[in-house]
């Protein structure tokens, strides 16, 4: 049986990933911010022997080990999908006054983090 990570999973693109992997029978570590509805997403993506559901911002270090343990103790990854994204503030305001801890935690998820877990 294949095994996947899958971030951002509680909506989007990265929830229904997640339930066409789950439907054919992958086991699933699945991610994102808000635990409740990650919990929620999580019981349409295949029976709770294959899913861990793992509540975490991607752009921390020890969410990203949490992660990687896990995904160690299903015996490895086959597959890596790294959907977790932030846009920033909205609207976006003008590069001159945008709020450099803003753009840090845009940084930090969208580039740091998926090369983190790739390297984890």
């Amino acid at each position: 049986m294949p095994n996947a990570l899958v971030t951002g999973a509680s909506r989007g693109l990265g929830k229904a990933l997640a339930q066409e992997l789950g439907a054919r029978g992958w086991q699933l570590i699945v991610d994102a911010r808000n635990g409740d509805l990650l919990q929620d997403a999580a019981k349409g993506f295949g029976s709770t022997r294959k899913v861990r559901a793992l509540a975490g911002n991607v752009g921390d270090p020890t969410h990203r080990h949490e992660l990687a343990q896990a995904a160690r103790g299903m015996g490895g990854l086959d597959l890596l999908v790294n959907n977790a994204s932030t846009l920033g503030p909205v609207p976006r305001p003008r590069l001159a006054s945008y709020p450099l801890d803003e753009l840090e935690d845009v940084i930090r998820i969208n580039t740091i983090a998926p090369l983190g877990l790739i390297q984890a």
